[in-house]
């Protein structure tokens, strides 16, 4: 990092040498004209303030003319006309920081280095800067540094704003107190005497702040660093030696430190075909000297479609996979929603975990759908506090959405994904192939995901997906694998890129369609698959948008032909479903939504096909309008279908 530094600090240097280079002879010019006398009152005003608030980019001998307007403009608007120029300065400086600094030092210096360097900046740079306004040089580039740093502008305005005016009349006055007497010796000494006081007066400062300042210093700030927030007061139950010897009783420790989470994603046909190296190479990336171990479980409906995936799996471990043993043939699990109701299955893997001696450094490779991966997920993201967990998903829903992604769960007393960790795997491999085994109906479900991040990130996709929606409805490879592709990709920049991939806030952005369709499952007993409820939601949210005046009325249209185009469904009875109390059941999501959140209520709506909007509050009477028109256009096509 000091090498980093000496690059800026040189940088800084040719900076100013080439300003004084190119400009000194054009600002003693200037300064020439400014001290002949021949200009009127209001043209000396304005070359005093221009000068001062060129300052911070060209070499103006600032103090000079400060005392100069004492001199020429009198006390009065001699310190109105410094105190503009230097808070002008202040501005102009603080603009150069915020707007080109911070891009250029946050490639050099690092974006997490410059964010704890802001962080500093708030509890100590405002002094520096008071302390910098009298210091040549120093207090042009103190501007600049505070607006790279991301000082906030207020604070800053009114600190600098508060000292120029300070230093404008001290200067003003000395000016015009030389003219009186008629010297030339005390105008001169005037302008040496404040520059020479500021910098005494910021080595006083610095001296003061050094202990209590110490830890926080951006070259102090360690990636994983520990930070003093503070000192209660003194602890009456503390030990007397303690006490005595001056320790401080108690106090409060921030620890912080970042983690780069990196896995990768492959896009393949036969991953279990000799020739193919994607799973040899994610194992071989964590390869060590000893010899690894591995588990592998399969859904037990693609074993049924493919019997003889098991010695598929076998054989390529065994010739094809160097320094990892597959300690046992493939283990089968139960697929579908049922492997999620409880802790029955992810026990059941902890005792395999145990039993084949699975450390923390084995790999257990889960193939299945988005059920089957959550389950699995979880169980290795517990057992000794994290497996690493190579995910292969098997369902159009797990390949384009969930299977990409950092989360895992199970149910808990019928709540959905109640307990679960954020646990990005060690690798995702989607096998194109294995798509084949699917149902067409279950197949076609997970094209909804697509259509939802289409609505709410890409308008280009959605337009896409409503050109090859034939295509896409009969599983025609090329534009299957493309819809796959594309929507695991934006699923995948919302993670890295959204800035809040563990969901720590009250917002799941990419949650379009779903308060209703986590409800829906839940009333039809997952009768319903995940992929239709999203569809029906995605339906039902869309019209909503309309209704609350978000989205323009014709849109909705657009997204429920496309809808039916891929040959999901919009509609199903228990949508409308009401209580004894006649109160609609769906409505009973949005509260169960807000919970899962655990803060405000955030749903995400549209503002035009590809921008989603986040809204914290749903009117039930315009939910109920929605459900209305969804059931006659839900009634409108069934009686198009028994035609």
């Amino acid at each position: 990092m000091t090498l980093r530094w000496l690059v800026i600090l040189t940088m800084l240097a040719l900076v100013l040498a080439a300003s004084f280079l190119l400009f000194d002879g054009r600002t003693e010019t200037l300064v020439t004209d400014l001290l002949s006398g021949t200009q009127t009152v209001s043209g000396l005003w304005a070359l005093i303030v221009a000068a001062l608030a060129l300052d911070v980019v060209l070499p103006v001998p600032s103090s000079v003319v400060n005392v100069s307007a004492g001199t020429l403009l009198g006390v009065a608007w001699g310190t109105f006309a410094c105190w503009i120029g230097m808070t002008l300065s202040c501005l102009l400086g603080y603009w150069i920081g915020a707007t080109g600094g911070s891009r250029a030092l946050g490639r050099l210096l690092g974006r997490d280095y410059l964010a704890r360097s802001a962080e500093v900046s708030e509890r100590i740079a405002l002094g520096s800067v008071l302390m910098m306004r009298a210091v040549p040089v120093l207090a042009e580039t103190s501007t600049i540094a505070a607006g790279v740093a991301g000082l906030p502008l207020r604070k800053f305005l009114g600190v600098v704003a508060l000292a120029n005016l300070g230093i404008a009349a001290a200067y003003a006055s000395l000016g015009a107190l030389a003219l009186e007497v008629d010297s030339f010796l005390l105008a001169l000494c005037a302008a040496l005497a404040l520059p020479v006081a500021g910098m005494a007066g910021r080595s006083l400062y610095a001296r003061i702040k050094a202990p209590t300042t110490a830890m926080a210093t951006p070259d102090a700030l360690p990636r994983t660093e520990a930070r003093v927030e503070a000192t209660p007061a003194r602890d009456e139950t503390a030990p007397q030696e303690i006490q005595q010897a001056g320790a401080p009783a108690s106090l409060t420790v921030t620890q912080a430190f970042s983690v780069n989470y990196e896995y990768r994603v492959a896009f393949t046909r036969g991953l279990f075909a000799p020739e193919n190296p994607a799973l040899r190479d994610a194992l071989a990336a964590g390869a060590e000297a000893r010899r690894q171990r591995c588990v592998v479980f399969v859904d037990r409906d693609l074993l049924a479609h493919r019997p003889t995936l098991d010695a598929e799996i076998v054989a390529y471990f065994s010739d094809t996979v160097e320094g990892v043993d597959l300690v046992a043939a493939p283990i089968p699990l139960a697929g579908g929603e049922g492997i999620k109701a409880g802790f029955e299955t992810v026990f059941e893997i902890y005792r395999i975990i145990l039993e084949h001696s699975i450390d923390r450094h084995s790999y257990i490779l889960a193939v299945g759908g988005g059920a089957v991966l959550d389950a699995v997920g979880m169980a290795t993201a517990t057992a000794h506090r994290g497996i690493r967990h190579i995910r292969v998903p098997t369902t159009v829903l797990s390949q384009n959405d969930s299977g990409v992604g950092v989360k895992n769960a199970v149910n808990f007393e019928g709540s959905k994904n109640f307990a679960g960790t954020f646990a990005p795997p060690w690798a995702v491999l989607n096998d194109f192939d294995l798509l084949e085994t699917l149902p067409a109906a279950t197949r076609r479900s997970g094209l909804s995901e697509a259509v939802k991040v289409s609505l709410i990130r890409d308008p280009a996709f959605f337009l896409w997906l409503e050109t090859n929606a034939g295509r896409l409805k009969h599983f025609e490879p090329e534009a299957e694998e493309y819809m796959i592709r594309r929507s695991a990709e934006l699923h995948m920049r919302q993670i890295a890129l959204g800035g809040d991939p563990f969901e720590r806030g009250s917002a799941r952005p990419l949650d379009f369609g779903h308060w209703s369709a986590h409800k829906l499952e839940g009333l039809t007993h997952y009768a319903v698959s995940h992929g239709d409820a999203v569809a029906m939601g995605i339906a039902l949210d869309a019209r909503y948008s309309v209704l609350a005046g978000l989205l323009p009325p014709g849109m909705e249209e657009r997204v429920l032909a496309l809808l039916q185009a891929l040959g999901l469904p919009i509609w199903h009875d228990d949508l409308g479903r009401r209580d004894e109390g006649g109160r609609l059941e769906i409505l009973v999501g949005l509260e169960e939504f807000r919970e899962h959140l655990g803060g405000e209520l955030t749903v995400t709506l549209l503002a035009d096909l590809g921008v989603g909007v986040e809204v914290h509050e749903m009117r039930p009477e315009l939910v109920a309008e929605a459900l209305v028109w969804l059931a006659a256009r839900g009634a409108a096509s069934h009686r198009e279908t028994d035609a």
